[in-house]
């Protein structure tokens, strides 16, 4: 699989939860960025959601126990097993997130980015394409 991804990635391996309508699973948040996240999960977990749904999923989650809550709205992008593991990777596209958890995202980066100019470069990709999708 090749990876496409424009925006800078941090790795977080922290736990999260993925919600859809009334039900929600707990989840690994594997990385993320400001227009992206990758969640690991179980088989089992994800049985209880459903994979093909249009209406929007919901992430949330902490970098570290003192950060704020992070909550994204996601549509999801793939799914991947693979066999030796045991869990199930999910790439997600952010469709929505209010500006307090885009200012979150921005500090994790670019605390965790040893490009001292990726947060700048990401954040204008992101108006870019935020621009770019509403004309």
């Amino acid at each position: 699989m090749t990876d496409k991804r424009q925006f800078q990635r941090v790795a977080l391996n922290v736990p999260g939860k993925l919600a859809h309508n009334d039900s929600d699973i707990d989840v690994i948040v594997h990385d993320v960025s400001l227009q992206g996240i990758k969640l690991l999960a179980s088989e089992t977990e994800l049985a209880k959601l459903p994979f093909d749904s249009h209406d929007p999923y919901v992430a949330n989650f902490r970098a570290n126990e003192d950060s704020p809550l992070i909550t994204l709205y996601i549509e999801q992008l793939y799914r991947h097993s693979d066999s030796r593991k045991s869990k199930v990777s999910l790439g997600c596209k952010v469709s929505q997130m209010d500006i307090n958890c885009v200012s979150a995202l921005r500090r994790l980066i670019s605390l965790n980015s040893p490009d001292d100019s990726i947060d700048e470069k990401d954040l204008n990709a992101l108006v870019n394409a935020v621009y770019e999708h509403a004309n």
